[in-house]
C-alpha cells in the first residue's frame, strides 16, 4: 500500500496537471493556475493520515468557484470533457458509472486496492479476476494515477500486470459512486 505521503504527492502532481491543463484551454488565467494551484497544493497537505483526498476539479468548482450545486455539475462536465481532448490517454466518459456493481468482493481480496481507491475517491467500476479493471473519476488525470497505483499493486501481488481502462463519469454520479463504494 502507497504511504500518505506518496499518495498526497500523486494527489498534488494531478492537481498541478489538471490546472496547467486548464489554463491551456483557456479555462484558466495563468494567475488563477498559480493561485489556485497553491491553495489545492495546501488543502492536500492539510488533509489528515485516513482521510479521501479532494480532487482538484470538485476544490476547483466548490471550493474556489463556489458554484451551486447544478452549476457545479454542469461546470465539472464541462471541465472534465475538456481535459478529455487535452489528455494523451484514450479515456471514455461514462455518463452511466454509476450503474455498475460494487466489486465488494475485490476490495475486500485487494485492501490496499480499495483504500487506495478510497483515498483518490476513484472507484472501480468494472473487475473481471486480475485481469482487467475500470476505475472512474471526474478527473482524467486522477483517474490515471489510480489506475496506474492499482495495475502495479495488482502486479506486485499476483505477478501480472492486469488491463486498465479509465473513464470519467458526471458529477453526481462520481459523489454517488464513490459514497456506495466507500461511504464517503
Amino acid at each position: 500500500m502507497p504511504a500518505h505521503d506518496f499518495l498526497q504527492t500523486q494527489m498534488a502532481q494531478c492537481g498541478e496537471y489538471t490546472f496547467e491543463a486548464l489554463s491551456k484551454i483557456g479555462k484558466l488565467t495563468p494567475e488563477e493556475t498559480s493561485r489556485v494551484s497553491q491553495k489545492y497544493s495546501e488543502k492536500i497537505q492539510q488533509t489528515e493520515n485516513g482521510e479521501p483526498f479532494q480532487d482538484a476539479l470538485a476544490f476547483l468548482v466548490v471550493d474556489e468557484w463556489k458554484k451551486s450545486t447544478i452549476e457545479s455539475r454542469d461546470t465539472t462536465l464541462e471541465l472534465t470533457r475538456a481535459l478529455l481532448l487535452y489528455s494523451k490517454t484514450k479515456i471514455s466518459h461514462l455518463a452511466f458509472a454509476h450503474q455498475n456493481e460494487t466489486p465488494i468482493e475485490f476490495y475486500n481480496e485487494f485492501p490496499a486496492i480499495s483504500e487506495i481507491c478510497r483515498l483518490l475517491s476513484c472507484p472501480i467500476i468494472q473487475v473481471s479476476g486480475r485481469d482487467f479493471i475500470t476505475v472512474t473519476s471526474i478527473n482524467p488525470f486522477t483517474a490515471e494515477a489510480a489506475a496506474q497505483l492499482i495495475t502495479k499493486e495488482i502486479e506486485t501481488e499476483n505477478g501480472r500486470k492486469p488491463f486498465n481502462f479509465i473513464t470519467t463519469t458526471d458529477l453526481n454520479a462520481w459523489k454517488y459512486t464513490c459514497e456506495r463504494h466507500f461511504g464517503a
